[in-house]
Formats: structure tokens, C-alpha cells, sequence
């Protein structure tokens, strides 16, 4: 089995012998830059999400707390009147308009 083997690779020659020495084993400052840079980084996808996700709901929620919303500033508040009809209660702009629309339905 091993003569088989050996005599199907006799053929090849392995040729960049000094390149492969070079980066496993770098010796100049260039080489040890490129071995650093060359790594591979294997990152946890779960935890790094969850990570993330508590820091962008701390940053929203500190803003949030930070700068809380303010109601429009008018000249005057619009005060609003409730009117009961039918047992029910509504805003008496809301009614008159909903009204209006049903009495003019061609008028939208």
C-alpha cells in the first residue's frame, strides 16, 4: 500500500518549502505584522448579539430618561368638551365632524 502510494506522488514536488518555513516562522518584524494580521477571529454570534442589544436598549433608554417627551407648545391649550349621546360619551369636535361627514357623505 505505501509503495503504491509513493510511487503515485513520486510526480510531485513540493517546491515553496522556504515560503511555508518563513510564515509559520516569522523572523522579521514584517513577517510577525503579517502573522499577526493573518489570524482568524471566531466570534460567538449569540452572546455578541445579546451584548449589543443591552447596550443599544441602555443607550435608547438613558435618552429616554435624559430627555423625556415634552407636549407641543401652542399658544393655548385646546380644551376639549365631552357631550354624552346614546349612552356613550364622545369629544364634541370628533362627534360634529364624524357627523357632518355622515349628513354630506359627498363632501369628504
Amino acid at each position: 500500500m505505501k509503495q503504491e502510494l509513493d510511487w503515485e506522488l513520486s510526480g510531485l514536488q513540493f517546491g515553496k518549502q522556504a515560503e511555508v518555513i518563513r510564515r509559520t516562522h516569522p523572523s522579521t518584524l514584517k513577517d510577525r505584522l503579517r502573522s499577526f494580521w493573518n489570524k482568524e477571529l471566531e466570534l460567538p454570534v449569540i452572546p455578541l448579539g445579546t451584548a449589543i442589544a443591552l447596550l443599544l436598549t441602555a443607550v435608547y433608554l438613558y435618552h429616554a430618561v435624559r430627555e423625556p417627551k415634552q407636549a407641543p407648545v401652542s399658544g393655548e391649550a385646546k380644551q376639549r368638551e365631552l357631550i354624552e349621546t346614546g349612552g356613550s360619551f364622545y369629544w364634541k369636535d370628533e362627534f360634529e365632524r364624524r357627523l357632518a361627514r355622515i349628513e354630506n357623505p359627498d363632501q369628504s
